[in-house]
């Protein structure tokens, strides 16, 4: 039961986050950050925390060496001269944002490729390296909910767990109290069987003493009797 419980967890769990992450959506939109308005890759990533995916993106970006660092009065997260070959053989700036929506969040990334910023239409043969950096990265983030998840929901079969072996603990002492309860029943029972043979002993005591009591009577009568007529002469 209790693997029936948690992979019942797991699998609703498993099913909201494929529902969240997949297909992955990428739309190139020209969009404003710090520098101006650029062409950007945007991505949503549904069911996601601003703070949570912004971690993940500093450290999904670590692989392409260059210096990465959030600043907070932008909220950008900005790479400096990262080394990713299929879009430049010279390491190129990366700018990204989060930003929230109804359904997680949302991220936008701007690949400075010198003087202009990574697009489909003008960069058809490196664009495709952008655009698989980012599902990547969404794989990434899916994996990590999915962790996240599996260690919440073992957390949850944990406490059942515990509520389960506080159950069966509690069974033990209730089948020890009944033990004791049926041992003083029988205890009284056999109390009870003493008494009536008691009773039974007492009565038949009570029978006895009434006959010597009458006996003893007649006998004081008929002393009396005796007394009487001796007076009378």
């Amino acid at each position: 039961m209790k693997k029936l419980l948690f992979s019942l967890f797991l699998l609703l769990g498993m099913s909201e986050l494929a529902t969240a992450q997949a297909p992955v959506q990428i739309r190139e939109e020209s969009k404003g950050f710090s520098l101006g308005t650029f062409n950007a890759l945007v991505m949503p990533l549904k069911g996601t925390k601003k703070a949570e995916v912004e971690s993940a993106w500093e450290d999904h970006m670590k692989q392409f060496k260059g210096k990465t660092k959030f600043t907070k009065k932008t909220g950008e997260i900005f790479t400096d001269d990262a080394t990713i070959k299929n879009i430049s053989p010279n390491t190129i700036d990366v700018y990204a944002k989060v930003t929230e929506t109804t359904e997680g969040t949302e991220i936008s990334v701007w690949f400075n490729v010198g003087l202009t910023y990574l697009s489909s239409k003008d960069f058809a043969a490196q664009y495709p390296a952008a655009d698989a950096i980012l599902k990547e990265f969404a794989g990434t983030v899916s994996n990590t909910m999915l962790e996240d998840e599996i260690k919440a929901q073992e957390k949850i079969l944990k406490a059942l767990e515990d509520d389960q072996k506080k159950l069966e603990k509690d069974k033990t002492s209730l089948d020890k109290d009944i033990s004791g309860y049926q041992e003083t029943i029988k205890k009284q029972e056999d109390n009870i069987r003493k008494a009536e043979d008691d009773i039974k002993t007492n009565l038949k005591g009570q029978e006895d003493k009434n006959k010597q009591i009458n006996d003893q009577k007649k006998i004081v009568e008929e002393l009396q009797s005796k007394l009487k007529k001796a007076g009378k002469k």
